[in-house]
């Protein structure tokens, strides 16, 4: 059985510290025997250091406890690597308010004594602050159990966090892994992917988990830092790194990287983060960081843009910014009608019949002035009236849908509610879908029946239903 050395950088993380550090404790690989844990406090202004002291009382010979300024967690984690016992076999890093399975350092030894590689990971499950957990979108990853991928074969398999990650001791001691101290903010990627575009494999283990905390309350350090202007820097001092060993290793920036990159970089482009982010720059940081943005995009290929899971309007602007620059000039990209819905926004009983209002959405276009929504009710095809909508959706203020008139408005008796709608664009006509409101009508009006054993007359506003979102695919 391998022995463990969990490095734990600390700041300001009181609140959440014990139950990181019993996971470690509790773990079915016996601590006393098994485990040393390495806690760095970086600098911490709370009582977290109360709490790392109390433990290091109760379990002197193995826990090891240090204070440090705050130099940040690459620092930090690569101190704990130079304080690891002779006796530990594996090193794997934990950050101070996340925790670990019970079953994951059993696992993580198993997984190395039956394969060859020196690095693997744990699957991440999100945490919030009700305790739901949620799988991390790259948790496909662990599907097949545990094994060894190749980055170059499985170029969609990427990695970037360092929590759940475990190397074998002798990387650190033979200067294969180590974390960048250069930057503040995303250097546990930086590092970690590093070492694999040098060694192309990386170890997955399956059936445990590392749990990751996710507030959810709007105010999280994750969304306060994109105020943080080592965001800025991030392009030419990570992504750009990147590209760069990825060009010395193989000539070329390979798909790995290039998912990569699109995978995070994407994240600019969401309007909660680049409203903020965008207000912390000045002009003239905002037009470096565009033309650093456009330089990191052009790396890479259109398919990798087109085959990440996003909304097609980014991946729109993404690909319009690499061959038209900025100012941005749409490219419009294959338009496919299977994306093509109808959002129900209201619906309003009235007597024997039903108000529908609405709007047409597509991945791939925005409805003109010119452009109209049918509605086919038996044989008849009906123009729906419009009803003007005040919303659209901008990426760094430039409007890239509009659905000022995408809106509809109709009044329909409730023996006409088996209906299909059509949309009419650019003198074509095509059907979006067909749909038996009919049923679910009734079945409404009879529980209101039921419910309130009182007689609706006609003309009687019965129940509004606000926002309720009914969606119409092809």
């Amino acid at each position: 059985m391998g022995s463990f050395a969990i490095i734990m950088p600390v700041f300001n993380k009181m609140d959440y510290l014990n139950q990181a550090i019993d996971s470690v404790i509790n773990q079915t690989l016996d601590f006393r025997e098994h485990i040393e844990l390495i806690i760095i406090n970086d600098g911490s202004t709370d009582n977290s250091s109360l709490i790392c002291k109390q433990y290091k009382e109760r379990y002197p010979n193995h826990i090891k406890y240090v204070e440090t300024d705050n130099n940040g967690p690459g620092a930090a984690r690569n101190l704990g690597c130079k304080m690891v016992s002779e006796h530990s076999d594996y090193i794997g890093f934990l950050d101070a308010d996340d925790t670990l399975e019970r079953n994951a350092l059993e696992k993580v030894d198993h997984f190395f004594r039956e394969h060859p590689v020196d690095l693997a990971i744990l699957p991440i499950k999100y945490v919030d602050s009700k305790g739901v957990i949620k799988d991390h979108a790259l948790n496909y990853r662990f599907r097949k159990g545990d094994r060894i991928i190749n980055i170059v074969e499985e170029y969609s398999a990427i990695h970037y966090y360092a929590g759940g990650v475990f190397i074998k001791k002798k990387l650190y001691e033979n200067n294969q892994f180590s974390f960048v101290t250069s930057i503040s903010y995303w250097e546990d990627a930086l590092s970690f992917n590093r070492y694999l575009i040098e060694n192309n494999d990386y170890g997955v283990v399956a059936d445990t988990a590392y749990y990751y905390r996710r507030e959810d309350n709007g105010h999280s350090l994750v969304d306060e830092s994109w105020g943080n202007k080592a965001r800025f820097n991030l392009l030419d001092n990570g992504y750009k790194k990147l590209i760069d060993l990825s060009l010395a290793k193989f000539g070329t920036v390979i798909p790995y990287i290039q998912y990569l990159l699109v995978y995070h970089i994407k994240l600019y482009l969401y309007k909660k983060n680049s409203k903020i982010f965008m207000a912390s720059l000045k002009e003239e940081e905002r037009k470096r960081f565009i033309v650093s943005f456009i330089n990191i995009i052009r790396y890479v290929d259109d398919r990798i843009i087109l085959e990440q899971k996003m909304n097609h309007y980014f991946k729109e602007f993404l690909i319009s910014l690499k061959r038209n620059g900025w100012p941005l000039k749409r490219v419009s990209i294959s338009k496919n009608h299977r994306s093509d819905k109808i959002i129900i926004k209201k619906k309003t009983y009235v007597g024997l019949g039903i108000k529908i209002e609405g709007y047409y959405s597509s991945e791939f276009d925005s409805l003109t002035e010119n452009d109209c929504i049918y509605i086919k009710i038996g044989k008849k095809l009906k123009k729906c009236p419009k009803k003007e909508i005040k919303k659209d959706i901008k990426i760094w203020g430039v409007t890239v849908r509009d659905f000022k008139h995408a809106g509809f408005e109709i009044f329909l008796p409730l023996h006409r509610l088996n209906i299909e709608f059509y949309l009419s664009k650019n003198g074509l006509i095509h059907k979006l879908n067909e749909f038996n409101y009919y049923v679910r009508v009734m079945n409404k009006l009879t529980g209101l029946f039921k419910r309130n054993k009182k007689e609706i007359k006609y003309g009687q506003k019965v129940k509004n239903y606000e926002e309720e979102s009914i969606m119409f695919t092809k």
